[in-house]
């Protein structure tokens, strides 16, 4: 007997068995396709949701940044404000305090050309 006849199966049960293999294979294929098809439509979907959440968080950012410029601007307004005051409030008190002065000096040198005479 031939050794290699021994390993080969019967040739009648042979084309029934390819025909098994060749069709699992197809429904394996066609499966492959099928999955390969969702996922590729799944990552279409994920890209097209990461480039609006991209696009709302730009948004976003800008329209919190514009408010905080705003609110800074704000604040910034509200110091120069307080310190135009604070430099007024200065301003009068030394042109009181120079005028008390200049009222002093010239009752003091209208005294002393009066009491010169």
């Amino acid at each position: 007997m031939d050794k290699h006849a021994a390993i080969a199966p019967p040739q009648s049960d042979s084309p029934h068995v390819l025909e098994v293999i060749r069709r699992r294979e197809a429904e394996a294929k066609r499966r492959l396709a099928a999955e390969r098809e969702l996922a590729e439509a799944a990552l279409a979907e994920a890209e097209r949701a990461a480039r609006e959440l991209v696009a709302a968080a730009e948004i976003e950012g800008r329209r919190v940044g514009h408010l905080q410029r705003q609110a800074a601007q704000a604040e910034v307004e509200r110091e120069v404000e307080a310190i135009l005051a604070g430099a007024q409030a200065d301003a009068e008190t030394l042109r009181r305090v120079g005028q008390n002065h200049l009222e002093a000096a010239v009752a003091r040198a209208v005294q002393v050309v009066i009491g010169r005479r």
